[in-house]
């Protein structure tokens, strides 16, 4: 391409006294377009640098560029709509009227089979991807060669504005699988829980592995027979809920009327959700105590959820629970003979519980040692801003005859007031502080309060670091007060 003509474009430039457009485009439809290495024209590049007025003279004079193709079949759309240049987008749909070319430029795909609004999704550019389903809301958009639609891009990377344009203005979205055979909801639940797939094939089995609440809401509202999909294991969302400790997902799950047939439903080694609790060691009563729950119920090696409970190494608190209330109500696995634990039960023992509560003191312990040293510095904050707060600086008015008396004589002054406040503040901030420590040394005394004791001496830790802040200004406007007098 002449230098001249590709700065032309690249600057904008229509015309000067050394230059003039409309020659090199007349030239140019006698003698073939310039092109550049990559084959763009002198749209293409126009387009790139974002010169909607030169874009627009350019088809005014040759309209049949509209449609180029570079080395990449990208047509003019296809690079203002990557780089986001909204009125280069505007001026290229106005000029396809009547064109006949209103079906087919936004068409018109690449080498990678993206069609504009693949590109402007992809690159998260709004305005564009409203301009391109507006114009062309009939079309159904398919996918490229990686198979991906534009909807299934938007929801694979989270773009929920495009996402939401696409479906609401699109008449004919495409709904179609896109790479490993993941629908556009598969891809939105992954990008809701990133790094969370771990072979789950169904968007509800996603959600049921991160204990979604929300999301199982919304899946189940859309689709009720959600509740039916299986995995490659043949495992329903109760199953996934349960064998990943989703406490709160399984309490929900378990008030739909609707699970009640799910609860004793075998997956593809005959586990039922009772079976693989007793797996993970949690305690869910609400499972155990379920109607439909059967405890007595065989997998394919022939245990019973007691005989897997059992069969356990480690034990827990919540291990230890779980066995005893499914002691209380299930048995041992006796259709084969040969089915034995493989390892015996081992309760905690004394040792491993001395060595538990060991850990335990000497972790508060240290708590409660760096608590100490705060409620001193508590002590001394609350102690020295109460004085202040009595002392004022500057006293108080004693003239019998103003009306002011009894009063702060500063009170008008905002270093006062800026002082009061910082000293109320610092003062309340430490009396709380020193009621959370009491509140400390009387959850540090058992052991299962633990998270409780860590969680106050974070938030008292908070209150005495506002104030501190709040004393250390009270004491500067004192200071600053002091002066001025």
């Amino acid at each position: 391409m002449d230098p001249t003509f590709y700065n032309a474009a690249m600057r904008g430039n229509i015309g000067d006294a050394n230059f003039l457009l409309a020659d090199h485009l007349k030239r140019d439809e006698e003698n073939g377009y310039q092109i550049t290495l990559k084959g763009n024209t002198v749209l293409h590049v126009a387009a790139l640098y974002g010169h909607s007025h030169f874009t627009a003279e350019v088809l005014k004079i040759t309209p049949a560029m509209l449609c180029c193709q570079n080395k990449k079949n990208e047509t003019a759309l296809h690079i203002a709509a990557n780089e986001g240049h909204t009125e280069v987008v505007r001026v290229l749909l106005a000029c396809i009227e009547g064109h006949n070319t209103k079906e087919k430029l936004p068409r018109m795909t690449d080498a990678s089979g993206d069609t504009a609004l693949h590109k402007a999704v992809r690159s998260q550019h709004l305005d564009v991807v409203k301009l391109l389903v507006k114009e062309d809301s009939e079309f159904e958009f398919p996918p490229n060669h990686a198979q991906e639609t534009p909807l299934y891009l938007a929801a694979e990377s989270g773009f929920h504005d495009d996402l939401i344009i696409i479906l609401e203005s699109c008449k004919k979205p495409t709904y179609a699988a896109g790479p490993s055979n993941r629908t556009p909801l598969h891809a939105a639940v992954i990008q809701e829980h990133k790094g969370s797939e771990n072979g789950w094939t169904t968007a509800i089995h996603i959600a049921a592995s991160e204990g979604d609440v929300n999301m199982i809401k919304k899946l189940l509202n859309h689709c009720p027979d959600f509740r039916d999909m299986l995995n490659i294991n043949n495992q329903k969302a109760l199953h996934v809920a349960v064998f990943f400790n989703q406490d709160e997902l399984i309490c929900f799950l378990l008030d739909y009327d609707e699970y009640d047939s799910l609860v004793d439903e075998p997956d593809s080694d005959g586990n039922t959700p009772l079976h693989l609790l007793a797996a993970s060691g949690n305690h869910a009563p609400e499972l155990i105590n379920h109607l439909r729950a059967k405890k007595i119920s065989f997998n394919k090696q022939n245990q019973t959820p007691l005989d897997i409970a059992l069969s356990r190494i480690v034990t827990t608190e919540k291990a230890e629970k779980l066995v005893r209330d499914l002691c209380s109500i299930g048995r041992f696995g006796k259709r084969d003979l040969e089915v034995k634990r493989k390892y015996e039960y081992m309760p905690l023992t004394k040792d491993d519980r001395d060595k538990a509560k060991n850990s335990y003191q000497t972790a508060v312990e240290g708590i409660m040692k760096v608590a100490q040293i705060h409620i001193v510095v508590a002590t001394l904050i609350m102690t020295v801003t109460f004085a202040a707060g009595i002392t004022l600086p500057g006293g108080f008015e004693r003239d019998p005859v103003s009306s002011n008396q009894g009063m702060a004589i500063l009170i008008r002054k905002t270093t006062f007031r800026t002082f009061v406040v910082s000293d109320a503040i610092a003062f309340t901030f430490s009396a709380f502080a020193i009621f959370i420590y009491f509140l400390m040394a009387g959850h540090s005394r058992f052991p299962q309060r633990k998270r409780i004791v860590i969680k106050l001496f974070n938030l008292a830790g908070f209150c005495l670091c506002i104030s501190m802040l709040a004393f250390v200004i009270a004491f500067a406007m004192d200071r600053s007060l002091v002066r001025h007098e």
